[in-house]
């Protein structure tokens, strides 16, 4: 990658990072429940990676496998105090290889 390509995704993150932020201060009462969905390759120890992110064992963790088996969805319901421990969260799953945050 280019070192120009590199310059605008890694604008685009933080441009992304900073409407986030902006919509849920602004439609959000702290702390809230926050649900968050990611997409992973369904191989070994992926959900187990997401889930390590989490440090309260408490999460509401469901699994669904698409169609073909090629992928899981995983969607996870926990407490969060602000906004920027929802955007810490996010940060912190990029490492994880074929992930997809929706």
């Amino acid at each position: 990658m280019s070192d120009q390509n590199s310059k605008n995704l890694k604008g685009q993150k933080i441009a992304f990072y900073d409407r986030l932020k902006e919509e849920l201060e602004n439609n959000t009462d702290w702390p809230a429940k926050y649900m968050y969905k990611f997409i992973v390759p369904n191989e070994e120890g992926n959900v187990e990676k997401v889930k390590s992110k989490f440090d309260n064992p408490d999460i509401n963790l469901k699994k669904n496998y698409s169609k073909t088996g090629k992928y899981v969805s995983i969607t996870i319901v926990t407490e969060e105090e602000n906004p920027e421990t929802v955007i810490n969260r996010y940060k912190a799953m990029e490492d994880i290889e074929g992930l997809v945050a929706l």
